[in-house]
């Protein structure tokens, strides 16, 4: 009777493996946009950071937001000036069109009076829609500048004084949120592995597969690369995994 239970514990087992507890993914932060860093906290190296890692200067664009908001509340307020002005010269238009007193100029030119002043509105309202448009674009080059990350900080590559362009990788960043593992799976057997419960260090772990590639591995030529993801194992160190 044990006997049967040992063989029935291998047969349940697909396949032992090891490997290395690894980030889940791992980001190059680029510049979107070009100018001169004015601060780089290179000293969150090696440590979990959430915020500004590089900022570049933003020191015009913030007074031209400023100068935008300001134009923006003038514009917004004019409006609603002109639009009581509209409303006035359209009762006077509707007044002068019933006066039998009035010549057919004079209403006309009350007409004309109201169509200018509806159509200043108009300008107006054109004008504010493009302040809307500079002052979004400026608040978005400003956030821009100051480069946000969110994970393990493993390196920063830019320093104060120094000049980034469009597309400069300014900090590599881990996502730790996360754990991965990756292990190479005969392709004979890779169709079996799919519904298995992943055991680490001979405990049943949280970790599911996450991608199976579908293509020989240029190392491991008669194998699938399989990543395995989950939580609760402490990054770098190697583990056992057996697929049960």
């Amino acid at each position: 009777m044990k006997k049967i239970n040992i063989l029935m514990l291998f047969i349940g087992v697909l396949f032992a493996y090891e490997a290395q507890v690894k980030p889940f993914e791992k980001y190059n932060i680029t510049s979107s946009v070009a100018g001169e860093v004015i601060a780089s906290k290179k000293d969150k190296e090696a440590d979990v950071y959430t915020g500004v890692i590089v900022k570049i200067d933003d020191k015009q664009d913030l007074i031209d937001l400023k100068n935008v908001n300001s134009q923006i509340d003038l514009t917004k307020q004019e409006i609603e000036n002109q639009k009581e002005v509209v409303k006035r010269k359209y009762q006077i238009y509707k007044k002068y069109q019933n006066l039998k007193t009035k010549s057919q100029e004079v209403k006309n030119l009350k007409f004309y009076d109201y169509i200018a002043a509806k159509n200043q509105l108009i300008a107006l309202n054109s004008k504010l829609d493009d302040l809307i448009s500079k002052r979004d674009k400026l608040k978005d080059i400003i956030d821009k500048k100051n480069i946000k990350v969110n994970g393990y900080i493993e390196a920063v590559l830019v320093k104060k004084g120094d000049y980034v362009a469009p597309g400069k990788v300014v900090a590599v960043v881990d996502d730790i949120s996360k754990e991965k593992l990756t292990i190479y799976v005969p392709i004979e057997k890779i169709d079996q592995i799919k519904n298995k419960t992943v055991y680490i260090n001979g405990k049943k772990s949280n970790f599911k597969i996450y991608k199976i590639w579908k293509t020989p591995d240029s190392q491991y030529i008669t194998s699938y690369k399989v990543e395995l993801v989950g939580n609760g194992l402490k990054i770098g160190d190697i583990v056992k995994i057996v697929l049960k």
